[in-house]
């Protein structure tokens, strides 16, 4: 099944939003569920939230912040640059297999998206090198088929609390 691409749209959660429109929003993990009802989505001190809504329903969403990648380097580690980083990014599992075109599902424009905001924040408002975050494994086919690679043995990023059995990844801005 497709969508038609005239069904969508992305906006900022609003807490009119929030409450109106996330009746039964369940993307399978309970943590990034729980996540997108909870006050932290609407505190600019965490991150942005951005909704993909499908009429009046919200049918994805993702947060970003910021931070940084650091490579190890004897006897300290030196920071490699700026990052956007994607605090969370779920789709409704109703959603999760349905294709926007022949090539891509949902999860990719909402990620499509996502890239697009970032580039748009990094090209009027403030420098940064990656984009870095750290996927779930249901969800690392979606990054690594994106263009995201695994952060290597010699970088680090911060991850939150709940992303301890994630795995950090990243997307290099510039490619030399």
């Amino acid at each position: 099944m497709m969508i038609s691409k005239n069904k969508y749209s992305t906006t900022e959660l609003t807490r009119k939003l929030q409450k109106e429109s996330l009746t039964d929003f369940d993307c399978g993990n309970p943590a990034l569920s729980a996540f997108l009802s909870s006050s932290q989505a609407l505190d600019n001190s965490f991150g942005k939230t951005y909704v993909m809504l499908s009429g009046e329903k919200i049918i994805g969403y993702y947060n970003i912040s910021t931070g940084h990648i650091e490579i190890s380097a004897s006897p300290e580690a030196i920071r490699a640059g700026g990052t956007v980083y994607v605090n969370c990014l779920a789709v409704d599992k109703q959603y999760q297999k349905i294709k926007y075109t022949e090539t891509e599902y949902i999860s990719d424009i909402l990620l499509a998206d996502c890239i697009k905001r970032v580039l748009y924040l990094r090209e009027y408002y403030i420098g940064f090198s990656f984009i870095s975050l750290a996927s779930t494994a249901e969800g690392h086919y979606l990054y690594e088929r994106n263009g995201f690679f695994d952060i290597e043995d010699d970088m680090k990023i911060t991850k939150n609390p709940g992303e301890l059995t994630c795995t950090p990844m990243y997307f290099p801005l510039d490619y030399e």
